[in-house]
């Protein structure tokens, strides 16, 4: 809610704390009988909610929206009836917003609530810091746009609160890696013997940063719970160093196992940047220049390995699928592989930056041999002592036949085509390399449409752009199209938009004065005029009124610097849509932020490096122009999403705009989401996948089937999910969903451990044996996608038994008498094809099996105790879809049995319990004829949703 603005001083409050606030404007000295009640929800009010915060967000929390000018920071202070706490801030704000303290008197601990509201004459640099008996203990540092707060100091990103710990943790794992800081989560058990313990402190390239306390608080003391601690360490300079925790007793031997932790790092670039062990960093530059080459947009390059290892047993072949790189530079964790291994890797030869190729090679591709590149200048490779290594590819740029180019202009706006001075020079195109320093070429336009003698005016990886500009305003932020393309011509479409420079006062400067002659004309002042009305229709309805007096306003905030980031959340929409896009650079990365909580509002956002042109070409929008439609009543489709629309400038300036029409921007937001935050559609999509649940810890989801693909979450141990689809012959990977995301699990680790347990059993299959006389029969079971779990008699590498024609078994092992053959199985990770079948409702379920059985050929003592079984189980489900399973079953559970029988049944049904019936094409089911030796055999599973 937004909250009238009321402030609460420590007038008429008991406080045993010294708290420095900052004087309160004097229009703004009021106070009020309901100020707790008129507070935004978020702010705590009482004891249990100061609590609550601290768990939610930390120490600190800035408002959203129309609250983003409110800041409150909640203080825990231990020992409070002994000792002097004391809240200050650096520079002075206008108002503390509110005030209290809430204490529990039982534990004798306080939570002191200091919310400040900013303002635009507040200084835009400030600090919070918080004391004890004079001794510094916290400092938070926020910086402010206009009346928008931002925190600035490491606790923006760095988790401390429980909730962000998890959120933190899960996203990038207990040990990770940002920018140039190391970062350890640890987590334990408290009031256990068991904790974590520093073991490598890396003091030669790294200093502590921080720790942060991120473990639960709680009004009532309360013995146990979770213990969660972050651990910062900051790179100081360049080498090779680790820091590494044990967990284990805490008093226990060297010699006792203990779990590490261990970060070992190779600190490069001036202590910027950090590669751990196993990480291999890659870059693409150009042969001749050695500049940084652009990622094609539709394309990503990848890397080929051929990876083999000499053991006792020989060599064996462990190659991997291609490596893909998703920026330049890239990481892969290929690092650890060149020395114990015979390790090649090299470019795949498509998917490369545009108009770039391999170096030609006399036999074999390009690339690293063992040791040997070929050819010898194709790439540079240094590897560091901690297993990770930089790796250069030159890439040969290629010689393109020349085509001619025509160009057609068009104004954006209208559509029509835009007129080409008579005086050569004014009109023009541009073009320069996407990254780096470049020498800008320009290609003169003289006619509408204008030929060139070459394509090379226009290359999708370059920088392309039209310029005209003129005494009242110019076109530009040009975007391209290619309408037609052969060997010997293209034909390129180029869309410009007008921009009027806003001149009005004629001074030949676009300024404050030119919005301050434009309003006084507006208001009907006797000395004002235009002097360039085609430079001041800002709106583009030829006429001159309060619509384009708005533009020049935002466009002469605009002119502060071209933006840095840009942010638009969708919200409040009919299918109650949440999702935030934003885009922005940090140090020399740039990055797109993604978070959706439509359908799960815990759901964990991402953030995805994107390439400098990409960035670049989001920053590139006319965001004035884009406002003025945005925010225009006229315009038709008013949607029912509400937008909210921030720009960021260099110079610590914001703009923010509300609107029920989006951007023209999301447009690429989306697109940009799309290509990063897509799955790979598996080979074959399953309806009614295998039900499992996750062993390891920290499992992650990928994107797609190979460890080259992004890391969209982690997810836990002992969590269930269900197998949605496979490619075909590939059974380590699987397509599932979790927390609302599609992605890829591995379902073997490297040591091909099961990182998986499938849930589902192949509940009593029994094995009936009727020989034409009494005969020694042995039968064994091969197992191939399941494990053996319960057998009677018990089975010992088989079944020794000697079988009467009446069906009866003797035992051999022990002398028992038996009816039947019994095993189970769990973990049974069999594809049970549900193609066809028959969806039963439960009334039904006996004359079903009584029907299909009978057919199948069951006898009657046979169909008896299998519907024994498996009724009890089917009969309470609304309806259950039911599937024989053919070779599925029988190539997964095989059959060995000597002497080999002269015909053999094999019954195995799946069936899924439905709320409500499903169509489904009905399955062909086949009649069976006894005869001679003859082995029936039943079972089933249930396959549980």
């Amino acid at each position: 809610m937004k909250a009238r603005l009321i402030a609460v001083m420590t007038a008429g409050v008991i406080l045993t704390s010294a708290i420095s606030m900052p004087p309160v404007l004097a229009a703004e000295q009021t106070t009020s009988a309901n100020a707790v009640d008129s507070l935004p929800d978020w702010i705590p009010n009482d004891l249990e909610s100061a609590v609550e915060f601290l768990n939610t967000y930390g120490a600190t929390h800035i408002g959203n929206e129309n609250e983003s000018d409110l800041l409150c920071v909640v203080f825990e202070e231990p020992s409070y009836s002994t000792k002097k706490y004391n809240i200050k801030n650096t520079a002075a704000l206008p108002t503390a917003y509110y005030h209290d303290v809430f204490v529990n008197e039982e534990t004798d601990t306080a939570y002191e609530v200091m919310a400040y509201k900013n303002a635009w004459t507040s200084k835009p640099d400030f600090k919070i810091q918080f004391s004890c008996d004079s001794e510094l203990q916290k400092e938070y540092s926020f910086t402010s746009f206009g009346t928008q707060v931002i925190e600035t100091d490491i606790y923006s990103w760095l988790p401390d609160c429980e909730k962000e710990y998890w959120a933190y943790v899960d996203i990038n794992s207990h040990l990770s890696v940002m920018d140039n800081y190391v970062v350890f989560g640890l987590t334990h058990e408290a009031g256990t013997g068991y904790d974590w313990t520093l073991k490598d402190e890396g003091k030669e390239c790294f200093e502590l940063e921080t720790s942060s306390a991120c473990s639960r608080v709680s009004v009532v003391p309360v013995d146990g719970g979770q213990l969660n601690t972050i651990y910062v360490y900051k790179a100081v300079k360049d080498g090779y160093d680790k820091i590494s925790y044990d967990f284990g007793a805490v008093y226990a031997t060297d010699e006792e196992a203990k779990k590490p932790l261990v970060a070992d790092c190779a600190v490069i670039n001036d202590a910027k940047n950090i590669l751990l062990s196993g990480q291999m960093r890659v870059t693409l530059v150009d042969s001749d220049t050695d500049e940084l080459l652009t990622l094609p947009k539709d394309a990503m390059p990848r890397i080929w390995t051929d990876l083999r290892q000499i053991t006792s047993e020989g060599e064996i072949n462990c190659n991997m699928q291609p490596s893909g790189l998703r920026s330049n530079p890239g990481i892969v964790r290929l690092g650890n592989y060149f020395d114990g291994f015979n390790f090649s890797f090299g470019l795949v030869g498509d998917g490369l930056p545009s108009g770039y190729s391999l170096p030609d090679t006399d036999d074999k591709s390009a690339g690293y041999y063992n040791g040997t590149i070929v050819p010898e200048k194709h790439m540079a490779v240094t590897k560091y002592d901690n297993d990770s290594a930089d790796v250069v590819f030159r890439l040969k740029k290629n010689n393109t036949i020349k085509k001619s180019t025509t160009v057609t202009i068009y104004d954006d706006y209208t559509g029509e085509l835009i007129d080409i001075p008579e005086y050569f020079g004014d009109a023009y195109f541009t073009k320069c390399k996407a990254e780096g320093d470049s020498e800008v070429e320009f290609f003169y336009v003289r006619s509408n449409p204008c030929t060139f003698d070459s394509d090379y005016l226009y290359e999708p990886s370059y920088y392309n752009s039209f310029l005209l500009n003129t005494e009242s305003g110019s076109y530009d932020l040009s975007e391209f199209e290619v309408i037609s393309e052969n060997q010997g011509h293209v034909e390129l479409a180029c869309r410009v938009r007008w921009s009027g420079n806003g001149d009005a006062n004629g001074d030949g400067i676009f300024s404050i004065a030119d919005m301050v002659c434009l309003q006084k004309w507006l208001l009907g002042a006797s000395d004002s005029g235009i002097a360039d009305w085609k430079a001041v229709d800002l709106y583009r309805d030829n006429k001159i009124d309060v619509f384009d007096l708005i533009i020049m306003r935002q466009s002469i905030v605009f002119s502060i610097d071209i933006p840095v980031a840009i942010s638009v959340t969708e919200s409040s929409g009919a299918a109650g849509k949440e999702i935030t896009y934003k885009v922005y650079r940090e140090g020399e990365k740039c990055y797109l932020y993604y978070y959706d909580m439509t359908r799960d509002p815990d759901a964990e956002p991402m953030t995805i490096e994107i390439s400098e042109q990409e960035y670049n070409e989001i920053m590139a929008q006319d965001f004035a122009v884009m406002i003025q439609v945005i925010k225009d009543p006229s315009l038709p489709e008013w949607g029912k999403s509400k937008f909210e629309f921030t720009i960021s400038y260099s110079h610590d300036s914001q703009y923010t705009v509300y609107s029920d029409r989006a951007p023209d921007v999301m447009t690429k937001l989306k697109d940009l989401t799309t290509k990063y935050c897509t799955y790979v559609e598996p080979d074959y999509r399953r309806d009614y996948g295998l039900p499992l649940y996750v062993l390891e810890d920290g499992l992650k989801l990928y994107l797609g089937p190979d460890v080259s693909y992004r890391s969209i979450d982690t997810i836990p141990k002992g969590t269930y999910l269900s197998e949605l689809g496979h490619n075909e012959n590939n059974d380590i990977w699987m397509f599932t969903e979790y927390n609302g995301n599609y992605g890829w699990i591995r379902m073997y680790d490297d040591d091909y451990r099961y990182t998986v347990h499938f849930d589902v059993v192949a509940g009593k299959p029994v094995i009936y044996l009727y020989p034409e006389q009494e005969t020694d029969v042995h039968v064994e079971l091969e197992l191939a996608e399941a494990e053996l779990s319960t057998t009677y008699p018990r089975y010992n590498n088989g079944w020794d038994v000697t079988a009467s024609p009446d069906g009866s078994l003797l035992n051999k092992a022990d002398g028992t008498h038996h009816k039947y053959l019994f095993w189970d199985a769990d973990n049974c990770r069999m594809r049970y094809d549900f193609s066809n079948g028959f969806c039963v409702a439960c009334s039904d379920t006996e004359s079903f099996l009584k029907e299909k059985l009978s057919y199948m050929g069951l006898t009657e003592e046979e169909m008896n105790e299998f519907i024994i079984y498996w009724l009890p189980l089917m009969e309470h489900n609304t309806y259950n879809l039911i599937a024989f399973q053919g070779d599925v079953y029988t190539n997964s559970a095989k059959l060995n049995i000597t002497p080999e029988p002269d015909s053999l049944l094999r019954v195995f049904m799946t069936y899924v319990p439905l709320e409500e019936a499903v169509n489904i094409e009905p399955q062909q089911l086949e009649t069976f004829e006894r005869k001679g030796f003859t082995v029936v055999e039943w079972g089933g599973s249930e396959v549980r949703q």
